[in-house]
Order: C-alpha cells, then sequence, then structure tokens
C-alpha cells in the first residue's frame, strides 16, 4: 500500500482520521504530536508502524479496525492518557515497548489469534490491574509487564513456552503464579521483585530456575519444586523473607550461589548429595541435611504414606482405634503435628549426613 495515501489524512481539532485503502500506517507518522486526541482507522489497514503514536500523550483511546495484524515496535510508546485498549480478533502480535509507558492503562483485551507479545511491549503500565492471556499465546517478552505495580493477577495459557527475562519484575500487587504445563524453564529474573506473591504453582514438566527469578518475593512462604527440576540459579529465591518451608527434590542437581540468601525464616531444607551448592546458597542458620536421591525419594514416599493414612483416618472412625492401640494421640501426625516432626527427625537422623 502506498504510502502516498498518508498526505490524505485528514486532522481537525485533534482529530485524525485515516483515509479508507490505506493497509499501513508509516513509521512514526504521528509521533510526539501532543494534541492528538482520536483516531478513526480505515478497514483496510492491516499494520501500525514503529512509533506511529509515540508520545501522543492527549490521546484517550482508539477503536482499531478489525482488519489490523500487527502493531509495530514503540507505536503507542508513552501514550500517557491512555486507558483502554480493544485489540481486534485479527491480531497476532504486538511489537517490542508498544505500550510502554502507558501510565493510565488499566485494562487490555487480548484477542484469541495473539501468539506473540514483544519485549517491554507494557512495561511501566502503573495502572493495569489484569492480563488474561489467549490460548495460542506461546511468548512473553524480555520485560514485557515489568513494572506494573498495580498487576494483581495473570492468566498464563497452557500453551506459553517462553517468559523472558524480568518479563514480570517489579509486579509488586502481584500474589498467586500458575505456570502453564508446557513451561520447561523459568528465565531470568522472570518475577523479581513481586514483593506481594504468596503462592506459586510450578508445572510437572519444569527442568530450570533462572539467576534472581524470584529473588525479592518476600510474601512466598513455601515452594515445593516438581520431580524433574535439576537446577536452581544463583540468587533465584534471595530475599524471599517469609519462605520456611522447601521441599527439593531428587533429581536436583544445582543450587547456585546465594540462591537462598537472606530467607532467614528458612530453618532446615534436606538437599541430595549429588546436587552442587553454591557459594552461601543458604543462611548460616538454615541447616542443610544431605541424603542420597535413592533416601530422598523413599522419604517423599514415607510423607506421602502418612499423609494418605492422614487423610483415611479422617474418613474412617475405625482407624481411631488403630491410632490408640499404637498410643498415638490423634492429630499429633498433622502436618504439623509432634509425632509427626519427632519421627521426621529421626529418619533424617539415622539416614542423613548433616553438614552445618
Amino acid at each position: 500500500m502506498p504510502n502516498s495515501l498518508f498526505t490524505m489524512v485528514v486532522i481537525a481539532d485533534g482529530h485524525a482520521v485515516l483515509p479508507e485503502g490505506m493497509t499501513h500506517l508509516p513509521d512514526g507518522a504521528f509521533r510526539g504530536r501532543t494534541s492528538l486526541v482520536s483516531v478513526a482507522f480505515p478497514r483496510s489497514l492491516a499494520s501500525i508502524g514503529s512509533g506511529a503514536f509515540e508520545g501522543c500523550s492527549s490521546l484517550v483511546s482508539i477503536d482499531l479496525p478489525a482488519s489490523l495484524v500487527s502493531i509495530g515496535n514503540q507505536a503507542f510508546y508513552s501514550c500517557s492518557s491512555f486507558i483502554s485498549i480493544d485489540l481486534p480478533a485479527s491480531l497476532t502480535s504486538i511489537g517490542d515497548f508498544a505500550f510502554r509507558d502507558c501510565s493510565a492503562l488499566s485494562s487490555v483485551t487480548f484477542p484469541a489469534t495473539l501468539t506473540s507479545i514483544g519485549r517491554n511491549a507494557f512495561e511501566g503500565c502503573s495502572a493495569l490491574v489484569s492480563a488474561a492471556f489467549p490460548a495460542g499465546l506461546t511468548s512473553i517478552g524480555i520485560c514485557a509487564f515489568a513494572f506494573c505495580s498495580s498487576l494483581v493477577s495473570v492468566t498464563l495459557p497452557a500453551g506459553l513456552t517462553s517468559i523472558g527475562m524480568y518479563a514480570f519484575n517489579s509486579c509488586e500487587a502481584l500474589s498467586s503464579v500458575t505456570f502453564p504445563a508446557g513451561l520447561t524453564s523459568i528465565d531470568h529474573g522472570a518475577l523479581y521483585g513481586c514483593s506481594a506473591l504468596s503462592s506459586v504453582t510450578f508445572p510437572a514438566g519444569l527442568t530450570s530456575i533462572g539467576n534472581s527469578a524470584f529473588n525479592g518475593c518476600e510474601a512466598l512462604g513455601s515452594v515445593t519444586f516438581p520431580a524433574g527440576l535439576t537446577s536452581i540459579g544463583i540468587f533465584a529465591f534471595s530475599r524471599c523473607s517469609a519462605l520456611s518451608s522447601v521441599t527439593f527434590t531428587a533429581s536436583l542437581t544445582s543450587i547456585g550461589g546465594y540462591a537462598f540468601c537472606g530467607c532467614s525464616s528458612l530453618t532446615r531444607v534436606t538437599v541430595p548429595d549429588t546436587a552442587t551448592i553454591g557459594d552461601e546458597a543458604f543462611e548460616p542458620e538454615t541447616t542443610v541435611l544431605r541424603l542420597t536421591p535413592k533416601r530422598m525419594r523413599d522419604l517423599q514416599r514415607w510423607y506421602e504414606a502418612v499423609a494418605f493414612v492422614l487423610a483415611y483416618k479422617r474418613c474412617r472412625p475405625l482407624l481411631y482405634g488403630w491410632l490408640e492401640r499404637a498410643q498415638t494421640r490423634l492429630g499429633s501426625y498433622g502436618p504439623d503435628g509432634a509425632a509427626r516432626q519427632r519421627d521426621l527427625e529421626e529418619f533424617e537422623g539415622d539416614f542423613g549426613l548433616l553438614v552445618e
């Protein structure tokens, strides 16, 4: 589509009307036009060029045409009055920095056709509250939602295979994240500084957690890693001051330096003796017990057996007699029960090598 059609754009009192027949809005078309309030797009438009509306600080909202397929890099960068946007059903990609620093943007509707979100695409959108991603989304770019300080919830789709470095860096209101089943690695700093994050669910196929991935997640209380996890990067859970329970797996091969430094509530962990532990990975006050992978698996099966008995006991009163004959007070094998804690310590004392 010839860019000569851009010469036919009509602008009056801050309102722009783009001519029908235009398929591409040129790069930087309205860059820095702070008086621009609204834009009427033609039904023929398929793409918006890089920086097309960059710095249009008075632009409040836009009605994108159904024909739009792509939004270029920095297309709406620093449109600070932007409140909401409905992305059309035909859109497949959002470019790098496309909506960065749209500080008033509180609502975004992503279309089912979207497959990728570029790096820094929504960085600094400090009013954005939630993000429900479509099922077809496969990648979220580096720093894509960094510093979205009001972001409370995100729904990550099952098909997502890549989350870029620092993708949700300093999303201070984000309280929980469930990672999709297809994700095998969590990149560096993915949730760095998410200080309200209290719950994380990892997928069964996860094999690695990158450097500083959860650094500074101060509200995170417990973590259970999937059976296939092999490596945890440096500073991965550093400064998670509320973290009091970590369940490592027998498959773990490495824990990076300072991975759990500053985790002042973490008093005791069990790590396979085949895994390397980096410098100052844990606080000096944290007791680190080393067991062989086999014994760790046996211990896990024992935990699961006890949990099964407890569940069955609650359902079948007939087991009360068994517990009484064993002279075990009811409830003492609960998650924090005295008998359970005693047996755990005796088991680990018999089979583990204690490392100060």
